[in-house]
């Protein structure tokens, strides 16, 4: 009864397993291995790993059920990193050279290239500042700056000046008495004077650049004559009044007020060769004072004080370029020019009076609008040095018909003409330039 209870006990524990492992496929989870109870367990079976998994349920042929041994990481969801892990951090090798305890010498071997500083401009060629100056010199090389860098710039000009102009005479000296005038006229000479001009403006990247110059100039002249012993001085502005006079005095003054608005373009036609080309305004205002004294001669002339003053005040349109041609990295040489019409108003005025003012013969005041042409020209050399400018150059200016008084050459009070000139100027000019 017992053998009979024990085989059905087996017969149900066999089916309990098979149900067992069946569920256990099903559910994806790890099945439950009974030990058989009512029999004794081998020793071997005791100490085998609880690592093993049922893979089929079968049984072998002492009636164990066949298992299959897992690895221990597996079952304790472990398992091998798919990334490599970081390198260790190099350390920095031992001098190998005697004596060099510090390491300074072998510190000194292996320097990065982006660390070495160029001889030339001192820069490490891997800094921002390297990049920077190389981006800039490539653009500059591109468009053609000239020998300005990208940015504001502000530039400061001496100008060495020499005026000049013609009806500037106020007396003629003769060495003969009876008639006939053999001599020179005399007329002022403006005096050399200093002038300056300065700048401010913005070169940008793309070769384009914008600038305003203001030009001043101020200059006088003075003279004064008698008559020669055995001849005449004869008075030239004085008008059907006093002729031959004993003594004759004149002075003259310049003010010059030049605005200059440009807007230019840099264009790169060789590899050492640039062209700027610019347009844009002017305003000017130009005064020019004239006036003489005459005393004695035939008719006695008492401090006849005569005065012919042009004033004009004008704007207009220009354009012109300037070629720099460089002879190497810091020098070259320029030719500039530079057009303009100035559309403006002349306020002329003659006077004539005697008798320290007492006697008035004329006072006559003209006004009228005019376009006066002006022409600009000069050659020079440049220097150049990082954001720095260095210029010397030659210069020459001219105003169309800027001298335009009024004069009575007949007997007839009624018929007025006029004394025309140019107004010229000629230069030496120091430049220094600065771009921040």
């Amino acid at each position: 009864m017992f053998n009979l209870n024990g085989k059905k006990f087996k017969a149900g524990l066999a089916i309990a397993a098979f149900l067992g492992s069946t569920f256990s496929v099903l559910a994806e989870v790890e099945p439950l291995i009974m030990p058989a109870p009512l029999e004794p367990v081998p020793v071997e079976q005791i100490k085998a790993p609880v690592e093993q998994v049922k893979l089929k349920d079968t049984e072998t042929k002492d009636g164990k059920p066949f298992v299959l041994p897992i690895p221990a990481d597996l079952l304790k969801n472990k398992s091998k990193a798919t990334d490599d892990p970081a390198p260790p951090p190099i350390a920095p090798p031992t001098s190998i050279i005697p004596g060099d305890k510090d390491n300074v010498l072998k510190n000194s071997i292996a320097i990065p290239v982006s660390e070495i500083k160029t001889v030339e401009s001192g820069v490490a060629s891997g800094s921002i500042e390297a990049k920077e100056a190389t981006s800039e010199y490539l653009e500059s090389e591109r468009n053609g700056k000239s020998y300005r860098l990208e940015g504001l710039f502000m530039t400061g000009e001496y100008l060495l000046v020499k005026p000049r102009r013609d009806a500037f005479d106020f007396a003629i000296t003769s060495s003969d008495r009876l008639g006939v005038i053999n001599g020179n006229l005399n007329s002022l000479d403006w005096d050399t004077r200093s002038a300056f001009r300065v700048g401010i403006g913005y070169q940008f990247a793309d070769g384009w650049d914008a600038s305003v110059n203001y030009f001043y100039l101020h200059s006088s002249a003075s003279s004064s004559l008698s008559a020669p012993n055995g001849g005449a001085l004869y008075a030239t502005l004085t008008n059907n009044t006093f002729d031959d006079v004993s003594t004759a005095s004149a002075i003259g003054n310049l003010d010059m007020n030049v605005i200059d608005i440009d807007v230019a373009r840099t264009y790169r036609a060789a590899d050492n060769l640039n062209f700027r080309f610019t347009g844009g305004g002017r305003v000017t205002w130009i005064e020019q004072q004239f006036s003489a004294i005459y005393n004695g001669g035939t008719l006695g002339a008492v401090n006849d004080f005569v005065s012919s003053p042009v004033n004009f005040t004008g704007a207009g349109l220009t354009a012109g370029g300037e070629g720099t041609y460089a002879l190497n990295k810091h020098f070259g040489l320029y030719a500039r020019g530079k057009v303009a019409l100035l559309s403006g108003t002349f306020n002329n005025n003659l006077t004539e009076t005697n008798g320290n003012g007492a006697t008035t013969f004329y006072n006559i005041s003209n006004k009228y609008h005019e376009i006066v042409p002006v022409l600009e020209t000069g050659v020079g050399a440049v220097l150049t040095k990082d954001h720095m400018h260095f210029k010397v150059g030659y210069e020459l200016y001219n105003y169309f018909n800027m001298v335009d008084s009024l004069d009575f050459q007949s007997l007839s009070f009624g018929k007025a003409s006029k004394r025309l000139s140019d107004l010229s100027l000629e230069a030496l000019s120091i430049q220094f330039g600065l771009t921040f």
